[in-house]
């Protein structure tokens, strides 16, 4: 690479590049070891920090610093070969994306421009989440934090030189004050921690530290070899040793962050051994071509398992990177290159020619693109009838339950549930109760009650388990302890209430981890959900913890009156099953065949249904059993008669809803009778136990 800035060049910051680039990619190739391969881009920021913060430091120190020239050069280095990435991405997406994920692309792109994509998707997802197989810009997030600290950071620079001030204590404060919140509120903000700035501005601003003071640091040749041999050490173990349950960036991040600022300190001296080995041919190589590796890794997966339906195995692997590699020495060679020096001069003093002039059609014409996607709602008529017919299955879900349904920090109070089924002014006699899986049955549990005239009370949040007492705190949602406490509450106070169905997506709760099978749970994080008051659950007690809870829920449903219905564990498939099937007849594949095995299911539900069996014997609690009905013949059907009865990987659709309204037509065609707990329950074994 040549030197940028001014500012002698570093052949083993490019080794260090390698270092960062090569985790990240092997990582998301699905690479068996190197599960904390994610800690790559901790280490480019501080990369990033270092480079950028010499050239600033030494511009202005020589009086030839220039705002615009400043932002010029960042468009050359970063906007030729992003635009060129979301170019094919959409080219490529027109032809393998559904209509709902080109829109998000669509979007992605957009946001990508404007360098704002990590509030994007951190609005919309998170870096562990399920699903991220079909966003194929979901990486840019990163680029968009630096873009976003540049904003800010030059003008700081000439500020506090313009005022004399000294900007290694200034930029040192401001770093502790990122650090202390990304370590103070990662775990309880888990996706604000990793995709927004104020989280993250420390790691750059470790390297503009290193920046501004390396200059004047002394040390012996001994220190600098310990130094590399650590920074080396902390880096493998981030790599090598973290993983999705690390709290992270947070604390943790400090190191990965530490070991990359160490190896940068240790190479200030060309005759160290940490120097010599990043400046090694191959390493200097892959760090030459790492930005575009790494804008072109991450989409040569999504669409990898976009056309295999699966994530890569060791063949898979091969031709992932393979690809990768190859797309990324194009990229850093015909259009890299070419970019980052000026060939003419144009209007206004700016430097511009011809390469410029396709730089700027390009950073125009994609957004634009995507708008007209955007606008179009996909471009549905680009695909087969039938591709888009099953894909929107992805919709049939009850169009009232982004009002009704407590998500996230959309909070609807339990004492005010929506109340579906019979008009007028009586009050609920029914309740359905628990996580996304009961917003799931609201379609039909809706259509049950107004077909037997009953009135129902909905009280879902998703996420969290309809028990009190119990909070989640990984962060993916929050309030379930004051939502389930509520909840319980609103349904033994409201008198006219007579029966209470619990729903749940136990294997949430009593596993951990989902990342038994299929795309969706890939990458899925752990939850953590603990008791309000003795804390944590432990690892090795969920199920009993989860099932006592449970018990001690119906309990005090039988002795306050209610009858209790027990659905039990919806069949989980780990793909997202509309977009699967229209995938599979996309590609000329028999969508019916299509779904899960028996086996599968019942090694992740065997210990939660013998624990409902108990819980339902012991209170009398009716059972509706989903796999009774999805699951024959060894395998769990997720279409029939053509009509998909899954809206994603785990939530039945409408048509899936349907399939249990015999069940609930018999349970609400029973006569409401005002009898008192022990009349319902005059046993031992329905009282509330002490």
């Amino acid at each position: 690479m040549k030197p940028t800035g001014h500012i002698a060049y570093r052949p083993d910051i490019d080794g260090l590049r390698a270092l960062a680039v090569l985790p990240v990619v092997l990582f998301h190739a699905d690479v068996s070891g190197l599960s904390g391969g994610f800690v790559g881009v901790d280490i480019f920021f501080v990369i990033s920090g270092f480079l950028i913060t010499s050239i600033i430091h030494r511009e202005i120190a020589a009086g030839t610093f220039s705002i615009r020239r400043f932002y010029e050069r960042r468009a050359r280095r970063i906007l030729p070969a992003l635009t060129v990435v979301m170019a094919a991405t959409l080219a490529l997406g027109y032809w393998l994306l559904m209509p709902s994920e080109y829109e998000d692309t669509a979007r992605a792109a957009i946001s990508a421009s404007l360098f704002v994509s990590n509030i994007l998707f951190w609005t919309e997802t998170g870096y562990f989440s399920p699903g991220i197989y079909d966003q194929p810009l979901l990486h840019t997030w990163s680029l968009a934090i630096e873009e976003q600290f540049y904003i800010f950071f030059p003008p700081l620079m000439m500020l506090l030189a313009a005022f004399r001030r000294g900007a290694l204590r200034w930029i040192a404060a401001l770093t502790i004050l990122s650090f202390a919140l990304s370590a103070l509120t990662t775990q309880m903000r888990p996706d604000m921690g990793y995709y927004l700035l104020p989280w993250r501005a420390w790691e750059l601003g470790v390297g503009s530290l290193i920046a501004l003071s390396i200059a004047d640091m002394r040390f012996s040749r001994k220190v600098l070899e310990v130094m590399g041999f650590v920074g080396f050490g902390l880096i493998a173990y981030a790599v090598f040793i973290f993983d999705k349950t690390t709290v992270f960036p947070g604390a943790a991040a400090m190191i990965p962050v530490a070991g990359a600022a160490l190896l940068i300190v240790a190479g200030k001296e060309r005759d160290t051994l940490s120097f010599r080995l990043l400046s090694l041919a191959p390493l200097v190589w892959i760090g030459l071509i790492s930005y575009s590796l790494y804008l072109w890794h991450w989409p040569v997966i999504v669409f990898y398992q976009q056309i295999t339906l699966d994530r890569p195995d060791l063949a898979g692997c091969l031709i992932v990177f393979s690809v990768s590699i190859l797309l990324a020495w194009a990229s850093w060679a015909f259009v890299e290159r070419p970019f980052r020096k000026p060939v003419g001069r144009g209007l206004a003093g700016w430097e511009l020619g011809r390469p410029e002039y396709v730089l700027g059609a390009g950073v125009l014409s994609v957004p634009a693109l995507s708008l007209i996607i955007l606008q179009s709602a996909g471009l549905p008529g680009r695909l087969p009838a039938e591709a888009v017919r099953l894909a929107s299955f992805s919709q049939d879900r009850h169009p009232s339950l982004r009002d009704c349904t407590a998500r996230w920090d959309a909070w609807r109070a339990p004492s005010d549930p929506c109340l579906f089924g019979a008009s007028g002014d009586a009050g609920p006699d029914i309740a359905i109760w628990g996580d996304s899986h009961a917003a799931a049955l609201l379609p039909e549990v809706e259509a049950a009650a107004i077909r037997n005239q009953r009135r129902l009370a909905y009280l879902s949040r998703s996420g969290c388990l309809p028990v009190p007492d119990t909070e989640r705190l990984d962060g993916k949602t929050g309030r379930c302890n004051e939502y389930g406490t509520g909840a319980l509450d609103y349904l033994i106070r409201t008198d006219s209430i007579g029966t209470v169905i619990l729903v749940s997506r136990y294997a949430m709760a009593s596993r951990g981890y989902l990342t038994d099978y299929g795309l969706a749970e890939r990458d899925w994080g752990p939850t953590v959900f603990a008791d309000a008051q003795t804390g944590r659950w432990p690892e090795d007690r969920r199920l009993e913890r989860l099932m006592d809870k449970f018990d001690s829920t119906v309990a005090r449903l039988r002795a306050a009156g209610r009858d209790v219905v027990i659905v039990y564990p919806v069949p989980e498939i780990g793909h997202k099953v509309p977009e699967t099937l229209a995938k599979l007849s996309l590609h000329g594949r028999t969508p019916e065949r299509f779904g899960l095995s028996q086996a599968a299911f019942d090694a992740r539900n065997a210990d939660v249904i013998a624990a409902l069996d108990t819980i339902s014997a012991r209170y009398d609690a009716e059972r509706i059993v989903p796999h009774d009905a999805l699951c024959s013949e060894g395998h769990c059907a997720v279409i029939r008669n053509g009509i998909p009865l899954y809206y994603d990987d785990d939530h039945l659709s409408s048509a899936g809803a349907a399939l249990f309204g015999p069940q609930f037509d018999r349970i609400m065609a029973r006569p409401r009778t005002d009898t008192l707990a022990e009349e319902r329950c005059g046993d031992a074994r329905c009282r509330l136990r002490h």
